[in-house]
């Protein structure tokens, strides 16, 4: 008897250790699988990096630039939340009248440009150039309406800096 016992607990303990692994090794492949899917956005996105010209001056779809905006101005009382993130994704979704999967690459592109301008001011100031570049003053009211459904999903109230880059991005765009 004491040997079925035995055996019965070197295959639990072989049991725990096969499941640990198997854990550990689809965290990782989750881990590979979010930065494929970024790397596949950018290229979906037909993103092709310039030489000697800042990412955010190749913007050639207004939507991009909107993301990247919406993103920056959430980030500037604190780091984007998952309500922020769900935020952008839904207003992407309706504002542009696109599918999830779409408005998950601009929002996953957005967040990419927005930290390649370093902070949030610049940029908001830079993207502001691309969107009305490429999507002139026609996308301000949408462009208002996204900032403040991102950056007000966590439940905080526009702040000082906030404020002062809608200015910013109705200054821009030649919006009253």
């Amino acid at each position: 008897m004491h040997i079925l016992i035995g055996v019965i607990t070197l295959l639990g303990v072989a049991a725990v250790w096969y499941w640990r692994f198997k854990m550990a090794r689809e965290a990782g492949g989750e881990l590979l699988d979010v930065a494929d899917d970024l790397r596949g956005s950018v290229r979906r996105l037909m993103y092709k990096r310039k030489r000697n010209k800042h990412p955010a001056d190749s913007i050639d779809d207004g939507r991009l630039a909107a993301s990247g905006i919406a993103v920056a101005v959430a980030a500037m009382d604190a780091p984007l939340s998952q309500a922020e993130i769900a935020a952008l994704g839904k207003s992407a979704k309706s504002t542009f009248n696109i599918s999830g999967q779409e408005a998950d690459d601009i929002v996953a592109f957005g967040r990419w440009i927005a930290d390649q301008c370093g902070t949030p001011s610049e940029a908001v100031r830079r993207l502001s150039k691309a969107l009305n570049r490429t999507a002139g003053a026609e996308a301000g009211p949408d462009m208002i309406r996204m900032i403040n459904d991102v950056a007000t999903a966590d439940g905080r109230e526009l702040g000082e800096a906030e404020t002062d880059a809608i200015s910013t991005v109705r200054r821009t765009l030649g919006i009253a």
